[in-house]
């Protein structure tokens, strides 16, 4: 069942392999942003503190451009607006921010015509990165070139293979490398390289041919350049993360390092984990290819149970052998090392250090240490996923196909779309 993909994108990525072998729907994701709709599945929590909930409503934006918004309303420093996971620019999406904001805050005034507070609550903790069961989408695919029955068969196949497979392929999806500017691994492998001054260059500096025009031309202006002083003019108020580096340069000159811990740090993570993703995809395609399957543990695999959502629970436990199959209630995860190392042996272990190797790289990565993310130990991913609640309807009249589902915290629904659509140009297809 497992195909090469053909998408160059999916490559650079680490995307390269589809767990299924149907020929795909085909077609296009988010002509609307009505056509791609998601809302997260809160924790449950209480209703008092010092702290204000709101659940938001935003429409084509991103989620630290919706923090940052927040920040700025509230007059308060960007670290103290907390969120529970990042949510796709181009859709509408429902998720909740934590702030620090006085009792008799007007919350209508929080309000403008890309976010709306929906509703607010008191909260004891800031939300992070993680704290959600999951996400429900309601997704249509547009301007599919096959009949629509043919759609349907193409479809049922695909889940069928998906089934027998295991799950989805739990890779790390396209916004977490970016869209338009698909570099954030880039960026994150030369941190960890410790080389900061290449590292700001190519966050700053190099232009990609999705970004918008004006972006494209401020980054070429600095590229060739060097003039920080008159860049800061031509990089658009958009570009927040890239003026807060400029600004740091012109102040000291040559200080990278500073440039770079001016940022908030969950950027910085962002950048890491980037690429550490882009390590976990390039495993996880070719473990896919040596054993075909999602349900066959390896030793040094670790398993977890999982919750309703699919989610993985503690405590997990380190796979002795090869080749049985793993329950239906259990899943199967791996762990990409940063600051740290790990002596487990086995496949997937000796697999992740030997993609390392091949970047002229061995953890544990000491040069975080010099940004300030010395803590961070690594990534920990279950290799695959299953949408709950899965139902579909063809649009006759609109010739388009609606997906609805929910899937567990932590997963792309683009990766279950990919399975479905098999997008030559992701880009193109809305992805």
């Amino acid at each position: 069942m497992i195909s090469e993909s053909r998408s160059e994108l999916d490559r650079f990525l680490g995307l390269e392999v589809y767990g299924t072998s149907t020929q795909g729907v085909g077609g296009i994701i988010r002509k609307r942003l009505e056509d791609f709709i998601v809302e997260e599945i809160p924790l449950h929590g209480g209703s008092s503190g010092n702290l204000l909930l709101l659940v938001v409503e935003k429409r084509g934006i991103d989620t630290l451009t919706a923090a940052v918004r927040l920040a700025e309303k509230l007059k308060i420093p960007l670290r103290h607006v907390g969120f529970a996971g990042l949510k796709d620019t181009r859709s509408i999406s429902r998720q909740r921010f934590t702030v620090k904001a006085p009792e008799d805050i007007n919350i209508s005034a929080l309000s403008d015509r890309n976010m709306k507070i929906v509703a607010a609550y008191r909260s004891k903790k800031h939300l992070r990165p993680g704290m959600l069961l999951g996400n429900s989408f309601s997704i249509t695919i547009r301007e599919m070139s096959l009949p629509l029955n043919e759609v349907k068969v193409i479809l049922e196949e695909t889940l069928l293979q998906m089934e027998e497979l295991g799950g989805v392929p739990n890779f790390y999806g396209y916004q977490r490398f970016g869209i338009n500017r698909p570099n954030t691994h880039i960026i994150g492998k030369l941190l960890i390289q410790g080389d900061y001054e290449k590292a700001v260059m190519e966050l700053l500096a190099s232009p990609y041919p999705n970004e918008p025009q004006s972006h494209r031309e401020a980054r070429a202006f600095l590229a060739g350049s060097m003039d920080f002083k008159k860049a800061l003019k031509k990089f658009p108020k958009s570009l927040i993360f890239e003026r807060l580096i400029i600004k740091w340069l012109i102040k000291k000159p040559g200080d990278y390092v500073g440039s770079l811990k001016a940022l908030p740090k969950y950027v910085l993570t962002l950048y890491v984990d980037a690429y550490l993703s882009y390590i976990f995809n390039k495993a996880l395609s070719e473990r896919l290819r040596k054993v075909k399957s999602l349900k066959v543990v390896l030793e040094g695999d670790i398993i977890a149970k999982s919750d309703a959502y699919g989610n993985p629970l503690r405590p997990t436990f380190i796979a002795k052998g090869d080749f049985k199959e793993v329950k239906s209630d259990e899943l199967i995860l791996a762990f990409v090392p940063a600051s740290s190392i790990t002596r487990v042996k086995g496949y997937m272990n000796e697999l992740i250090l030997s993609l390392f190797k091949k970047d002229g790289l061995e953890p544990p990565f000491k040069n975080l240490e010099e940004i300030g993310l010395q803590g961070r130990l690594g990534l920990i991913r279950q290799i695959t996923f299953k949408p709950l609640n899965l139902t579909y309807r063809v649009i006759e009249d609109e010739k388009a196909l609606n997906l609805s589902f929910v899937l567990p915290k932590s997963s792309y629904a683009t990766m279950f779309l990919r399975e479905v659509m098999k997008p030559e140009d992701p880009i193109a297809s809305g992805f």
